[in-house]
């Protein structure tokens, strides 16, 4: 067993990390709308947790690049972001428990971007990897469907929060990555400015703040479509388990697509997935519509969290790799989830949730055209 544990330990790490991003993140609407909140303050607490996330991910991003100890770095917050859920469980209160759910996303929602980077610096088999934490998410989201319906969705806390402790007792098992653990050729601390001095990385950072938002903010505003088209929480964890269980096909093909296609191609085939599918999802379609289209997240999914990570680790020096993939998950996806879950929340108040997902398929039309019009559709 310690064996095989030691030989997979990034699949085993990945699909550990994931799994409390599947445990909540779906059904987090339900559970503050449980608790008395509006749509519009729901989009707020998680507006506010991906706000936490951009600074977050500009805190940790320069800690774990200038640190020597960066499994530590991770593992800490793997902590932290656990200690923050069980405490989210006492709270009911609609500022207090933003602050909280905000403590949570500074913590967790960086990690996640290190861990990319830790793992593309040991040259491992990264599409294949995440494809476990693909795997992951769609278990979470089914298993903890089924227990949110049994036993109440406050169980999804206490298992995100063990789920995270279990994932920082693997980070004792990694080595340090070994590029730059400290400080680059100059003998000067890594510095975020030295990243926006790149017009590629600029463009992209743009291009990913359109593409990556609404597929975020869905994890929130999924179960609204879902059930407002006659389903339970029950469906909805059926649901998810299909639609990021179809991300994890799409990320093994990853390789061998890229021997036919290149990364900056595929990414304009996840953005039109992306449009087509949100395009549907404003119609408000039926339960067996939203269930047989789940193909198209696994599409969507499956190639922009792999292809666009590897486009930033690929345009910028190694020494900032780390640092570029964690400003991207701050800037191009964080803060577009802020934006989105924000404007979601109010527009759903407003005009219901077929406009929330007609916003976010105009979202996509807009991050198609700057992709083109920027040039990022050019080969690198």
């Amino acid at each position: 067993m310690r064996d095989f544990i030691t030989k997979h330990k990034s699949y085993i790490l990945y699909f550990l990390i994931y799994f409390p991003m599947g445990a909540i993140c779906p059904l987090i609407g339900q559970y503050l709308s449980s608790i008395g909140f509006s749509g519009t303050q729901v989009g707020v607490v998680t507006a506010f947790g991906t706000g936490a996330a951009v600074i977050g991910g500009m805190f940790w991003g320069r800690v774990y690049a200038n640190s020597r100890s960066k499994r530590l770095v991770i593992a800490l917050m793997f902590l932290l972001a656990a200690l923050s859920s069980l405490v989210s469980l006492t709270i009911t209160g609609f500022l207090t428990y933003t602050l909280i759910y905000g403590l949570l996303y500074f913590n967790q929602g960086p990690s996640h971007g290190l861990c990319d980077s830790m793992v593309m610096d040991k040259n491992e088999n990264f599409p294949a990897i995440r494809a476990m934490g693909a795997i992951g998410y769609a278990v979470a989201v089914f298993i903890c469907g089924q227990l949110a319906k049994a036993m109440g969705l406050r169980i999804n806390f206490v298992i995100h929060a063990a789920v995270f402790i279990l994932a920082a007792l693997m980070m004792k098992t990694f080595t340090e990555p070994s590029n730059y653990s400290k400080k680059h050729e100059t003998g000067e601390a890594i510095k975020i400015r030295e990243l926006f001095k790149d017009d590629d990385f600029t463009k992209l950072l743009v291009f990913s703040f359109f593409a990556l938002g609404p597929t975020m903010a869905n994890n929130t505003y999924f179960s609204y479509l879902y059930i407002d088209a006659g389903g339970d929480l029950a469906g909805v964890g059926l649901a998810f388990l299909l639609m990021a269980g179809a991300e994890a096909p799409f990320m093994w093909l990853v390789p061998w697509l890229n021997k036919r296609i290149t990364t900056e191609k595929l990414i304009i085939i996840g953005c039109a997935a992306g449009l087509i599918r949100f395009l549907i999802y404003s119609f408000g379609p039926s339960q067996g519509v939203l269930l047989g289209t789940f193909f198209l997240q696994g599409i969507l999914n499956g190639i922009l969290l792999v292809e666009v990570v590897k486009y930033f680790g690929k345009i910028v020096p190694p020494r900032l790799a780390s640092l570029s993939v964690a400003t991207y998950y701050a800037l191009g996806n964080s803060f577009s989830s802020i934006v989105c879950n924000l404007l979601g929340g109010v527009i759903m108040d407003a005009a219901g949730i077929k406009v929330t997902y007609g916003f976010f398929a105009a979202l996509y039309v807009i991050s198609l055209v700057l992709y083109l019009v920027l040039g990022l559709h050019k080969e690198r």
